[in-house]
């Protein structure tokens, strides 16, 4: 069901674009589509859309940005790297939005050993 809706969505956004005579950006219709899939909840299945729309175009500022908050939501710490991205491509408006969830990434990771010395083993 999930999946039809997916291609409904994909069908419906390429001819939109193709009504009105302009293309998508590269990697548009994977960021759709991961959007989609992140809305739903299902933010491991999102994950390879956003990878694709960012190997896509690079440039993409949402698809970094809805990238780092899938690995959040299945917590995966590396969302830092995807989140300083985003924050570096963002227009100063948006800057702000985007700080807020890469200080998320940060706090999480630190609250989940991130960094931390392994602990020194005691001998019997």
């Amino acid at each position: 069901m999930a999946k039809q809706r997916a291609v409904s969505w994909f069908i419906f956004l390429f001819f939109s674009a193709c009504a009105t005579g302009r293309p998508f950006p590269e990697g548009q219709a994977a960021l759709d589509l991961g959007v989609t899939l992140f809305d739903q909840g299902k933010f491991q299945e999102a994950i390879p859309y956003f990878q694709r729309a960012t190997g896509e175009n690079p440039k993409l500022v949402q698809a970094y940005l809805y990238l780092g908050r899938s690995q959040l939501n299945v917590r995966r710490w590396h969302a830092i790297q995807p989140l300083r991205t985003a924050y570096r491509l963002a227009p100063q408006e948006t800057k702000e939005e985007v700080f807020n969830f890469l200080m998320d990434a940060l706090v999480a990771a630190s609250l989940n050993g991130f960094g931390q010395a392994p602990s020194p083993k005691t001998s019997p």
